[in-house]
């Protein structure tokens, strides 16, 4: 992970009292090092501004939500996403796989007050905010919710307290992820509730998925105009 700057004006925590917290996982653009899947069709370049118009898509998302408290919780320069976000609190991810980072995020949330938490990554740019209402509203006689991703991780995980054991011994970065933790959460007695699966960004199928998709988001309008520049075949 990059080392951090802090601006001085930088706000690390949520508002008082904010018992719904939504933590948005994000990974500062930079060429070459976020979505390299994508790496060919798209330059890195390419794949580095898409990252950062799905990131202020997924900021916009997560505006709409009342009664919400969103944060982000990011990889690189703090200062950077001061920038894109001066009104949301913004803390750096420890160091560690992303269960490592989860588990933190859910301890820190709820031991500063929250009481129901979910967090989603910055590559599902067209999540209908419902979706994540949804989810919320899960929470209220539920201990975990999951919105499952298409390629066997998940686009968003809730939970109504801190549960590490859901991220433990997972094969991140692998098709069982949902499975697993799914698994976990059985294990240790907790309240289960699966969504419905959603879409992320990781590969060219994903790619013309979103770019097919109807909208107008930043995201899907560059994904576009990528895709009709590249050569045809």
């Amino acid at each position: 992970m990059d080392k951090s700057v802090v601006s001085t004006e930088l706000s690390t925590e949520v508002p008082p009292l904010a018992p719904q917290q939504l933590w948005i996982l994000a990974k500062q653009p930079l060429a070459g090092q976020v979505k390299t899947r994508l790496v060919p069709p798209l330059q890195s370049r390419q794949a580095a501004a898409l990252a950062g118009l799905s990131l202020k898509d997924s900021l916009t998302l997560a505006r709409q939500l009342p009664e919400v408290h969103t944060g982000l919780c990011v990889a690189g320069d703090l200062a950077w996403f001061a920038r894109q976000a001066a009104d949301l609190p913004c803390r750096a991810q420890v160091e560690g796989d992303l269960g490592a980072r989860l588990t933190a995020l859910f301890a820190q949330a709820f031991a500063a007050g929250a009481r129901r938490v979910c967090a989603i990554g910055s590559d599902s740019p067209d999540l209908p905010p419902g979706r994540i209402g949804e989810a919320f509203a899960a929470l209220a006689d539920h201990d975990v919710v999951i919105i499952p991703a298409s390629d066997g991780g998940y686009v968003l995980i809730g939970c109504s307290g801190a549960y590490p054991q859901l991220f433990d011994a997972i094969a991140w970065s692998s098709p069982l992820v949902c499975r697993q933790s799914c698994e976990r959460a059985v294990a240790a007695g907790l309240r289960l509730r699966l969504l419905p699966p959603w879409h992320d960004l990781d590969t060219p199928a994903d790619l013309r998925r979103l770019a097919m998709q109807p909208g107008r988001l930043r995201s899907q309008r560059y994904a576009r105009r990528c895709l009709r520049a590249l050569p045809k075949s």
